[in-house]
């Protein structure tokens, strides 16, 4: 009777470990994900073809879709949502010149999106004397 109840005790504690895990491997990153964002931006910015360009700039803007639909704190949320809402319409515009085949017009509107993470960093995280002076 003992051994049973270890045993069932035993299995309740690795079936709840194993959810656990799965939850925790399916968490969103956001930090690797920036990270993998500011790959594909400099990939795209480096492009010499459209074609090559294209490929970047899809792959960044599959990035910015999974971190709209990832979780964000609820204090930040209202921020996050705003940048990542202006970064898909400078992308939008980024991949129209594309589609034209005008990659040096493309080129000078991904400086939007370098613009914009710039801007979004700096209001995420913003500096002590922008604290202190406003």
């Amino acid at each position: 009777m003992m051994k049973n109840q270890l045993l069932m005790s035993l299995g309740l504690f690795l079936a709840l470990n194993v959810v656990s895990l799965s939850a925790v491997a399916n968490e969103f990153n956001m930090t690797e994900t920036m990270k993998k964002m500011g790959f594909e931006f400099r990939e795209a910015d480096q492009a010499e073809s459209v074609e090559v360009m294209q490929v970047a700039v899809t792959n960044l803007s599959e990035l910015v879709e999974q971190a709209i639909n990832a979780d964000h704190p609820q204090e930040k949320s209202e921020l996050y949502n705003e940048g990542f809402n202006k970064l898909t319409v400078a992308i939008d515009t980024v991949e129209t010149y594309l589609a034209k085949g005008d990659l040096d017009q493309a080129k000078k509107e991904l400086r939007e999106v370098d613009d914009l993470r710039v801007e979004y960093h700096r209001k995420r995280n913003p500096s002590i004397w922008s604290k202190i002076f406003g």
